[in-house]
């Protein structure tokens, strides 16, 4: 049973590295898109009147696909002010607490934002925008992010529970 967890958390791990790539290279692409953008505006009076709009479906993206790595690697903020002025044993308990509550609020807005998603694909709804593109591409990053963030907050919470570094990649 350990071995297949450990397993499962190692390719839980990579998923999540693998995710958190696919953000960082979306930064770069929106990145060198704005720029191509100023220029083309300013040197050919040439305008992209999609790029804001994608911009924006581009930042919600690598934000739920970078949110889980993060938690796990424990670069996320912190209640460092209230953590350093308990005990240890409080700060333990707290971890577990906190994780388990956040963890069980991830799955129950994932829960929500996967009916959102099928309520926006069966319904065929489209955002009104330039590109209109079809609303549940763009929610569906949600309940994904948020299903991936519920089992590193349970990992979490099991973590601190064993005693163990809150940040996966510390042994």
């Amino acid at each position: 049973m350990h071995a297949t967890l450990t397993t499962a958390a190692k390719w839980f791990d990579r998923l999540n590295w693998f995710l958190t790539g696919i953000a960082c290279l979306l930064l770069v692409l929106i990145t060198l898109a704005i720029c191509t953008e100023i220029v083309t505006r300013a040197a050919f009076d040439i305008s992209n009147p999609w790029l804001v709009e994608l911009s924006e479906i581009t930042l919600l993206y690598m934000t739920f696909l970078g949110a889980a790595w993060v938690l796990g690697n424990d670069k996320h903020v912190a209640l460092d002010l209230v953590l350093n002025h308990i005990s240890e044993q409080s700060a333990r308990y707290l971890h577990i607490v906190l994780s388990i509550v956040a963890g069980i609020a991830c799955f129950v807005i994932t829960w929500f934002g996967i009916l959102t998603v099928i309520d926006q694909f069966v319904n065929d709804i489209q955002e009104p925008t330039i590109m209109a593109p079809d609303s549940y591409w763009i929610t569906a990053i949600v309940p994904f992010g948020f299903i991936l963030l519920g089992v590193q907050f349970m990992r979490r919470s099991v973590r601190a529970a064993l005693g163990l570094p809150l940040a996966v990649n510390q042994n």
